[in-house]
């Protein structure tokens, strides 16, 4: 697609394979390009790798993953969340991690869940694409040096909060989280990348140089798979909300009470 696309695309299977190679790995999965494409290109590497959706019946994400895992010719493994398993996650993801930050614990609940579930001790997910490739909708319409600050602030905050959580997460069931997307040339290469390449079109166009890159590895079929952040694409923060509302609480408040019973600030 271009020579910065298949620039990528080699820097992206390189990682990969660096991470992958003869082990057993379970991928955290959408159906979205990230993780879709880590995925696929896992399977090249990887001794195995099995795919792992966390969503509620009928959510974003698990019918997004139905849709692509046959096209991947992985197994797929759908660990379905009803509102009483998403508050015990919820206690035990705070008691796990001594984390109180709600919005932090909803986001990572459907790792949670894939972590106490898979008997991989390797996980992958897309962590940040959306951060190195302008993924998210706030930064549609966004100046260039607005939205480099921006996916600036959005890195570190995955680097310094994001990363240690899962780190905990990892800990406490045996498990290492690895990240693709953050190898240390994949983050020189969009630090580097014109601002015109990165910056998203619309909120249906986003990470148009991930996207070119998919086609350039020979995953044209990845390059327009959409995703949502995953408190709403699983369908997580819905059960949360009304969890809390029919305890009369806000999330916030439901969070701050169970981190007060467990003793942790």
């Amino acid at each position: 697609m271009s020579e910065l696309s298949q620039r990528l695309a080699g820097l992206l299977d390189a990682s990969v394979s660096k991470l992958t190679e003869g082990e057993d790995v379970a991928i955290a999965f959408s159906g979205g390009i990230d993780s879709s494409l880590v995925a696929a290109l896992a399977k090249k590497h990887a001794r195995s790798v099995r795919l792992y959706t966390v969503g509620a019946r009928g959510s974003h994400d698990v019918e997004s993953a139905a849709e692509v895992a046959p096209l991947l010719e992985l197994e797929h493994e759908v660990i379905e969340l009803d509102d009483s398993m998403a508050l015990e996650g919820l206690r035990q993801e705070i008691e796990a991690t001594g984390t109180s930050n709600p919005l932090t614990l909803a986001f990572e609940l459907p790792l949670f869940f894939v972590m106490k579930c898979c008997p991989e001790g390797t996980i992958l997910g897309g962590q940040g694409a959306d951060e190195l490739f302008a993924g998210y909708n706030k930064y549609v319409g966004m100046k260039d040096l607005q939205m480099r600050d921006e996916m600036a602030k959005d890195l570190a905050k995955l680097i310094t909060v994001t990363k240690p959580h899962e780190a905990k997460m990892g800990q406490h069931f045996g498990k290492t989280v690895r990240y693709a997307y953050l190898d240390k040339e994949i983050v020189s290469l969009s630090r580097n990348a014109p601002s015109e390449i990165l910056r998203p079109i619309d909120e249906d166009v986003r990470k148009k140089l991930l996207s070119d890159a998919a086609v350039d590895l020979g995953y044209g079929f990845l390059a327009d798979r959409k995703k949502k952040a995953a408190q709403y694409g699983s369908g997580t923060m819905d059960a949360f909300r009304r969890l809390s509302k029919a305890h009369g609480l806000t999330y916030n408040e439901m969070v701050a009470k169970i981190c007060k019973e467990l003793g942790v600030r």
